[in-house]
């Protein structure tokens, strides 16, 4: 008898985490191709994106012939992290004042009262800024901000990364959190929402600043921002491991509640209980291995399934690796859109489909 646990996981960003709520997110759509740097609020490029304060966040797009172009532009050298556009802001500057640049959107939808949403951004220093810093944030807000100031917003981010951001590499890196809405918010903020005392920065000492502004400022890039609703999915009659009277070797169970974000596989948190329950199935049987495979839907080509629907896989089993589970018990692949529990090509047989399976070998 084969027990089937539905998976919830967010492959390719339709099964357990919904629609994006955040409109043009990667920057590719715009009312006017960028020339140069911002001298007004008014001539922020993207469309459906704003400035709150009198501060003046930047434009680049490869569509460009002057100075903010993708990827060389007057801040540094940068590819977009997808797609050929993404904003710029001031996060931080050594002068007294406390400057800031902020962007703003408003969503497609409020949010709903204690709803649970995965919210997500990338952000790269400029290779021309000369001082990182220790934090970039995240806010909601009911309303439209705007504010005929330049300086620290007084608003709380609903999270703020606060590490010491990346200077060395200079990749993009990303900042995610799952909140639980109070309801009613609907429009989305970005940049440091802490003063200068309160903001830690670093002197990137081998650099030097293209422009006075940028030799006394931490700028940074943004780009593909993720707003979307977890666990909106249709409900499926189901059980999870730790519920089942028993566990039997050779047979296929499809495992529940493994979430990922969109267009990734690194876990989230909400994996863990599911994959606890796993590991102690494998504790209590010692001599037995799992199998893991990934599976996709049907959209998307064959080679990024593939490629995809492993690497999930084996982020599940390096949970296993990391909770206590030996290597040699484990084993993982990837089978893209190969083998489909179901032929059609509707979203409930789309959300069958997508799945990671285990299946015990004694």
């Amino acid at each position: 008898m084969k027990w089937l646990l539905v998976l919830c996981s967010c492959w390719l960003g339709h099964w357990c985490l919904g629609q994006n709520l955040v409109p043009n997110s990667g920057f590719e759509e715009f009312n006017r191709c960028p020339t140069s740097f911002s001298t007004d609020p008014k001539h922020f490029g993207p469309n459906q994106w704003n400035s709150p304060t009198i501060g003046t966040p930047d434009y680049f797009n490869k569509c460009s012939i002057g100075e903010n172009g993708v990827p060389r532009n007057w801040a540094g050298v940068s590819y977009a992290h997808s797609g050929v556009g993404y904003s710029g802001i001031y996060a931080w500057n050594n002068k007294t004042g406390n400057y800031r640049e902020y962007i703003q959107c408003k969503l497609k939808e409020p949010l709903k009262n204690r709803a649970s949403y995965y919210i997500e951004f990338y952000y790269r220093i400029s290779s021309y800024s000369v001082y990182a810093i220790d934090r970039i944030g995240l806010a909601l807000s009911d309303s439209a901000v705007w504010v005929r100031r330049d300086n620290c917003l007084e608003i709380t981010p609903v999270f703020s990364e606060k590490k010491k951001l990346e200077t060395l590499t200079n990749g993009w890196q990303r900042a995610s959190a799952q909140i639980t809405a109070r309801g009613g918010e609907q429009f989305l903020i970005i940049g440091n929402f802490s003063d200068n005392e309160s903001t830690e920065n670093t002197k990137i000492d081998y650099r030097e600043g293209k422009s006075p502004m940028l030799g006394g400022s931490a700028y940074y890039y943004i780009d593909d921002i993720l707003v979307s609703p977890i666990d909106d999915a249709p409900v499926i009659d189901s059980v999870s491991l730790d519920s089942l009277p028993a566990i039997r070797p050779n047979e296929v169970y499809i495992l529940k509640h493994i979430h990922f974000p969109f267009n990734s596989y690194e876990l989230l948190p909400s994996s863990f209980q599911e994959l606890d329950a796993l590991i102690a199935i494998l504790k209590k049987n010692p001599q037995w291995k799992v199998n893991l495979s990934g599976h996709t839907d049907d959209q998307g080509s064959d080679d990024y399934n593939l490629v995809l629907s492993a690497n999930r896989a084996k982020s599940v089993g390096n949970y296993l690796l990391q909770n206590g589970v030996q290597g040699d018990r484990i084993l993982t692949q990837g089978f893209g859109k190969q083998k489909p529990l179901h032929d059609g090509n509707d979203e409930q047989a789309r959300m069958l489909n997508r799945r990671v399976e285990a299946k015990f070998i004694d």
